[in-house]
């Protein structure tokens, strides 16, 4: 997800080398600094201007949806995190809690959710944040407009369907008790309903609109106003987003007064941290080369942690080819995924069922009873022998008149797609299967995935949410443009299982759920799965208290607001 695009900042480097000459008088050796054993680095970031009050953060491109109810990526994600404040968050374990709502209350059939929302957080215009600023948030999810990919947040509250489609005017399941106290009540009771209350707020003075006149919000997608700890300034797309501390803010202010998120690449990341135009750089992939250049410029330093998510190859299941199960498991065990992830990847392993490492609801019996789908090509001869796909003189594989000829949808801002698609292209031909490779920008991907569903195979990773319910991702009634459901996977026992999972409040029970499931999809294949890896973050050591985790990231305010800057040389 890495944009090739110039990056030009308005603030301007000047490298400086101190060089501090030998003395001819050899000091007392009570006079000499302590070896160490590491030679001392002059920190290059130490000299960019404005570096005292200032950090930069390299990130990947964002898609600029700035708005809480449209963002699509990770890195927009992100944003919204450093501007919005939802009612909850979640701590390093991934429990929730309190942040807008002080606390809350479940009634005793678990269907209603009362929150009661602090009195002292405001907007950026100093507006007091309310309750009602908390319903225009769902009620523009439920509008009849709304085309955002968040609208599972609003399904499950009762009086949807008729709100949506002008029953009725109000949205009965939401109910504004006074300016500080509001509930949530659910069709039904779900475990998942708690994490469907944390939609970050928006302002209803400033983005409301009429019900049905969805594009008068979305026109201040890039003119955001939110009560988070930073303010949004300034966006040069293609090249970076600035961001000023929050004086107001409720938590107390930041300590770090200037923040910049500088777009960078995969081929330029590594030269603009050891040139200190970056502080940080975000979601690096862990490879050989970039532990040793973090080894080597001797003043930043790595923090690592299993990310909650994983890479891999989506597949249409509308595709008549790609609806045979035999077809999906002859290119899982057709693709050397193995041999990939070692000669590519630092911490990275095989992931063979959507359900991260770092999650409770990995078992060890998903572990023990996955089938690995090691390579062997003759086995995946023999399943496409066996679904009837003949081998003819071009050397590509026919039935009833199609051939086996996919197009890989790819995008460049990755190094790690463009590799797995040649090996992808390389290890499927010995079976007789044609992949042309098709190479975009990552946002031209997600419009021709899940906008348009005009796609074959793709290439793509992602991070999930707290709560492992994917509900969100394969249940059937999420494959309808722009759900992520996007390869259109139906599966009626997949469908009952994730139901039931969310019926259950008992996280052992629900453990049990997750095994069988995750066994299914094991064996049904809706995606090829590729790799779990390390997320790495790599920091200059004058940034003090950037400490990330799998379930905290460090757009969350326990992070961000502990921010602080050391300039000198003095670790």
């Amino acid at each position: 997800m890495r944009k090739s695009l110039s990056i030009i900042l308005l603030l301007i480097l000047g490298l400086i080398l101190l060089l501090t000459a030998c003395s001819t008088n050899e000091p007392a050796d009570s006079e000499k600094p302590p070896e160490t054993g590491k030679e001392t680095v002059a920190n290059p970031a130490l000299a960019r201007e404005g570096a005292e009050d200032t950090i930069i953060i390299g990130i990947s491109e964002a898609k600029g949806e700035f708005m809480p109810l449209y963002y699509s990526t990770a890195y927009d994600e992100n944003i919204i995190g450093l501007m919005f404040d939802p009612l909850i968050l979640n701590d390093e374990e991934g429990n929730y809690i309190p942040h807008v709502a002080e606390h809350w209350e479940v009634s005793e059939d678990g269907r209603t959710y009362t929150f009661y929302l602090r009195d002292d957080v405001k907007f950026w215009d100093g507006t007091p944040l309310t309750a009602n600023d908390v319903e225009f948030t769902y009620l523009a999810m439920a509008d009849p407009n709304y085309d955002g990919r968040h609208y599972s947040y609003v399904q499950g509250i009762e009086g949807y369907e008729d709100y949506k489609e002008g029953k009725a005017t109000n949205l009965s399941g939401i109910r504004v008790i006074d300016n500080h106290t509001i509930s949530f009540t659910f069709k039904e009771e779900l475990v998942a309903n708690l994490g469907y209350c944390g939609m970050p707020i928006m302002p209803k003075h400033y983005y409301g609109f009429d019900k049905g006149d969805i594009e008068r919000l979305k026109e201040k997608m890039l003119e955001p106003l939110g009560s988070g700890g930073y303010k949004f300034t300034v966006f040069e797309p293609g090249q970076y987003i600035q961001f000023q501390a929050n004086h107001d803010y409720f938590l107390g202010t930041p300590k770090v007064k200037n923040l910049i998120l500088k777009f960078v690449t995969a081929d330029n990341q590594m030269a603009e941290l050891e040139a200190g135009r970056v502080d940080v750089l975000d979601g690096i992939i862990s490879t050989e080369e970039n532990l040793k250049a973090v080894e080597e410029m001797g003043y930043v330093r790595l923090n690592s942690f299993l990310n909650n998510g994983y890479a891999f190859f989506g597949l249409n299941l509308r595709d008549a080819r790609l609806a045979d199960k035999r077809i999906r498991q002859a290119l899982v065990y057709g693709l050397d995924r193995q041999s990939f992830v070692d000669s590519y990847f630092n911490g990275y392993v095989l992931c063979n069922a959507p359900i991260a490492l770092a999650s409770w609801a990995f078992t060890d019996g998903i572990e023990q009873n996955l089938n690995k789908y090691e390579f062997n090509l003759d086995k995946a001869r023999e399943l496409l022998d066996e679904a009837g796909w003949k081998l003819r003189e071009d050397g590509i594989r026919e039935k009833d008149g199609m051939k086996l000829d996919f197009i890989l949808s790819t995008y460049r801002e990755a190094e790690w797609v463009g590799q797995v698609a040649a090996v992808a292209k390389d290890n499927w031909s010995k079976l007789g299967i044609k992949v042309e490779i098709e190479s975009m920008d990552f946002d031209s991907l997600m419009y021709k995935v899940y906008e348009k569903q005009d796609v074959q195979i793709w290439a793509q990773a992602w991070a999930l949410d707290i709560d492992p319910d994917p509900y969100s991702i394969f249940h059937s009634s999420q494959a309808e443009a722009p759900g992520y459901n996007a390869g259109g996977f139906i599966n009626k026992r997949s469908d009952e299982l994730l139901e039931l999972a969310r019926r259950t409040r008992n996280q052992e029970e629900r453990k049990k759920i997750y095994e069988e499931w995750g066994l299914l999809i094991n064996e049904e294949l809706p995606y090829i799965f590729i790799y779990q890896r390390e997320h790495w973050h790599i920091i200059n050591e004058r940034i003090k208290g950037f400490d990330c985790s799998a379930f905290v990231d460090w757009s969350y305010p326990q992070v961000y607001l502990n921010w602080e800057i050391q300039n000198s040389n003095n670790k």
